[in-house]
């Protein structure tokens, strides 16, 4: 299986720190400052998972979920938040993660949520 492809959406300057850190956790990364680029570029979001911030100008995290289910977009999605409180329970989220966070418990997740739900499994 080939490295997973994770769409790291953030308008923060931890973005370049978590993108080095997914980086040498073998993952591929294609980097996002803003939902708003994450939703202009969802007609090529086939592959991989979208690790998102909650809190960003413009549409936040929730909104830029809703949007791209909307569009049928799929992919698995991990919040993330350095401001407290995680919307838990926001449709179409599979994991979420406070910030500061450590690379094994990032690591962790994002393969827990990306790896397929056998035929049958109700999660």
């Amino acid at each position: 299986m080939g490295k997973l492809l994770i769409h790291l959406v953030d308008d923060d300057a931890v973005r370049k720190s978590i993108a080095r850190m997914l980086t040498l956790g073998n993952y591929g990364v294609r980097e996002y400052r803003s939902g708003t680029e994450l939703l202009a570029a969802a007609d090529t979001l086939d592959d991989g998972c979208i690790l998102i911030d909650v809190n960003m100008p413009g549409p936040d995290g929730p909104t830029v979920v809703a949007r791209l289910r909307d569009r049928s977009v799929r992919l698995p999605v991990v919040m993330m938040t350095g401001s407290g409180g995680l919307p838990v329970g926001t449709p179409g989220v599979a994991g979420f993660i406070p910030k500061p966070f450590l690379r094994a418990t990032l690591m962790a997740i994002l393969d827990e949520v990306s790896t397929p739900t056998p035929k049958g499994d109700r999660r």
